[in-house]
């Protein structure tokens, strides 16, 4: 069951998403509210808002039927940079359709998170290139995560995110995807004082390309509501410079939701935007659907942990990266067991099951 909700203050939102050609107002549905703002005010109170139109009943699984391929890339060999963790996935297909993965790896010999990179035929058997990046500055700490990679004039655009300031977003760029050079503005969004992301702001983001402009969608929070995390929009000309629009989407706990989000990955399905993210506490992945990028939809429980064979994502599914490539939708995620080994997993569905799952995707 879900209720439909349009966010206020939209004016910014609504000039600058045009530029894309699905960019229509959101039809109304019976969906589950989406208690965002883009005017950068702060939540009234931690239990509640009143732009809330929650049916006050926890969100069912609508997901599609998944093929559960299980574990695609297994943990290093001792020694390994990544012989404790593979984290947070992003996979691109290259034109020759060939795919090459970034992910954060962790070796027991220091725990350093490194972005690293594999290679691979057809996004199942992987062999891996080695670390392409290390954190070495005071804003990274000692942790760096792949979030977003795109590839357009002849070259890879990243951006990462850093443990610094609570958490931010940074920016590099490369000739081939191995060899990368950091922005020397970075990072690219941190926190803002006064503002409902005081605390931190990117660390965990997703960006994609509407039109001629860059959106991210990025985690943040504040003192203005402790123990609450949100999901942000910002919008950029060149993927350096952004300003902040607001919250997006918020946790209701009315909804039986946890009031912390976690990792997210933005992208298109259809005439559809979507937002696939992880909560705290239940670390399975939900799904948010929009017609034009601004006024979300709840879809509900998408994909569920510890239903893989094997039992590879036993205690979580999270990170996900998800590409439509023709009719398929094909995603890799992280996937946690009870050994506590945490490597990248690969399922898909078909974009037809995918769009009929969600009841905000109405065609």
């Amino acid at each position: 069951m879900k209720a439909h909700f349009n966010p206020v203050g939209l004016i910014a939102a609504v000039a600058l998403l045009t530029a894309a050609g699905s960019l229509a107002s959101a039809t109304s549905h019976q969906a589950t509210a989406v208690n965002g703002d883009f005017n950068g005010s702060q939540p009234s109170a931690v239990a509640s808002h009143s732009d809330q139109q929650s049916t006050g009943t926890a969100i069912p699984s609508q997901g599609p039927p998944w093929k559960r391929l299980g574990v695609v890339l297994d943990l290093g060999n001792k020694g390994d940079a990544d012989d404790k963790n593979i984290e947070s996935p992003v996979v691109l297909r290259q034109g020759d359709g060939t795919y090459v993965m970034w992910y954060r790896g962790q070796t027991y010999a220091d725990r350093i998170g490194r972005i690293m990179r594999a290679t691979s035929p057809d996004g199942l058997k992987w062999t891996r290139t080695g670390v392409v990046m290390v954190p070495t500055t005071s804003y990274e700490g000692d942790k760096i995560d792949p979030m977003s990679i795109i590839f357009e004039d002849g070259g890879y655009k990243m951006w990462y995110g850093a443990e610094g300031y609570g958490g931010c977003a940074c920016f590099a760029t490369s000739p081939d995807g191995i060899h990368w050079t950091r922005y020397t503005g970075n990072p690219v969004l941190r926190k803002t004082s006064g503002n409902w992301d005081s605390e931190g702001a990117g660390g965990q983001h997703s960006v994609i390309k509407i039109g001629d402009k860059y959106y991210m969608y990025y985690k943040g929070y504040g003192k203005a509501a402790p123990g609450w995390t949100f999901y942000g929009l910002a919008e950029s000309l060149d993927g350096t410079t952004w300003y902040k629009l607001g919250k997006a989407v918020c946790p209701d706990p009315a909804l039986g939701e946890t009031t912390t989000f976690r990792n997210l990955f933005a992208f298109k399905a259809g005439d559809y935007y979507c937002i696939m993210h992880t909560m705290a506490d239940y670390l399975n992945l939900y799904l948010c659907t929009s017609k034009d990028g601004k006024s979300w939809l709840k879809d509900g429980l998408f994909f569920s942990k510890g239903m893989t064979p094997g039992g590879a994502d036993l205690k979580w599914a999270t990170s996900p990266c998800i590409r439509v490539d023709g009719d398929a939708v094909k995603m890799w995620y992280e996937g946690g067991d009870l050994d506590g080994r945490v490597r990248t997993l690969y399922a898909e569905t078909s974009l037809n099951s995918f769009l009929q799952a969600s009841e905000g995707c109405v065609r």
